[in-house]
């Protein structure tokens, strides 16, 4: 055997199995190509999934500050000033209700339906209360006088309501 007769026959051979790998990488990659884009798809499912969730935990942490701020001894504690007279003191409050209310309002795209409703009415009560309390008292009362009526009322309520909706947000981001 001469090296040309060899070296055709080794050419052939290369280049038969050359062809079969591309034969073959053509008919397996799509299905390898198909095997990848599905891992990276699951991967990008797992990321929004624990991003949506952080979100989550963090709108029920900040309605939970809300309910906070917005119960009547914390509101009137930080706002609390001798020299305002009651009728200012309570548009100050209701100013206030407003806007952490305005502040959180976004919160609702992360909660469920029902959350939402409770600290929407929540914060109607709130200003309810704040104005009823403040109607109910004579046009020359004091801030003093607002003030003990308001915590009075909602201690005399048999199921504070701040309470009860802390409770619910909490139930809702436990369940």
């Amino acid at each position: 055997m001469n090296y040309t007769e060899f070296f055709a026959q080794l050419f052939i051979l290369a280049f038969g199995v050359f062809a079969a790998l591309v034969l073959a990488f053509r008919i397996i990659w799509p299905k390898i190509e198909n095997y990848l884009l599905k891992i990276n798809a699951i991967n990008q499912s797992k990321l929004l999934t624990k991003e949506n969730l952080q979100l989550r935990y963090s709108a029920y942490e900040r309605l939970i500050l809300l309910v906070h701020r917005i119960a009547p001894e914390q509101i009137m504690l930080r706002n609390h000033d001798p020299q305002l007279s009651m009728r200012q003191f309570k548009q100050i409050l209701i100013a206030e209700v407003e806007s952490e209310f305005s502040h959180n309002f976004t919160q609702q795209l992360y909660v469920s339906d029902a959350a939402w409703v409770v600290v929407k009415d929540l914060k109607a009560n709130t200003i309810s209360l704040l104005r009823n309390t403040a109607k109910a008292l004579p046009k020359d009362a004091t801030l003093d006088q607002f003030v003990g009526l308001v915590l009075q009322h909602v201690k005399e309520l048999d199921v504070n309501p701040y309470d009860a909706t802390l409770q619910i947000l909490k139930n809702e981001l436990t369940a």
